[in-house]
């Protein structure tokens, strides 16, 4: 098997995943993992994909040369290792949220605990809003804890405290997952 990483990004609009998928989809490239978000009016997505061999890469890097000329969009592909895109992803068995003031190093604080405590950040989003008090922060993560959790909820509460953050841990549901 031959497998791609593939990076999009541009301004948001309407038909975005419809472009890059009708590309990939004319050359047979199946999508097997994807994530794609919008901030503030900015697009990205990530997709790994799997191609019918070797041959199909120049067509794969002509088809979405051609869509970013097209569309205004950034995209690049770079070929990954097959027993890398084979490895299994981490579960995360946590959920880690921050609520408080926004500062800078919010985001470094919190990794830097949950990193220091053998763990690993499967998903991480971050939002700041205008507040009352100024501009809010809220941070979500779900997390893959190796079976940490009560010393990272321990370590989490201390850097909250530091913070002046609210900072919460829930154990994930393995049946929902």
């Amino acid at each position: 098997m031959t497998y791609a990483l593939i990076s999009v990004s541009g301004e948001d609009r309407p038909g975005i995943v419809h472009d890059v998928t009708e590309s990939l989809l004319g050359l047979k490239i199946n999508i097997e993992d994807s994530s794609m978000t919008a901030l503030r009016g900015q697009f990205t997505m990530m997709l790994i994909v799997r191609l019918d061999g070797q041959s199909v890469i120049p067509l794969m890097k002509a088809a979405l040369a051609e869509l970013e000329q097209r569309t205004g969009l950034t995209i690049s592909s770079q070929m990954i290792d097959e027993n890398l895109a084979e490895v299994v992803p981490l579960e995360p068995d946590c959920i880690i949220t921050l609520v408080g003031g926004d500062k800078v190093g919010l985001v470094y604080q919190i990794s830097k605990v949950i990193a220091e405590q053998g763990c690993s950040i499967v998903d991480l989003s971050t939002q700041s809003r205008k507040s009352d008090d100024g501009q809010a922060y809220f941070m979500a993560l779900e997390v893959a804890s190796s079976g940490q959790i009560l010393a990272l909820k321990k370590a989490l509460k201390t850097v909250a405290s530091e913070l002046n953050v609210e900072v919460s841990l829930h154990a994930m549901d393995q049946e929902l997952l």
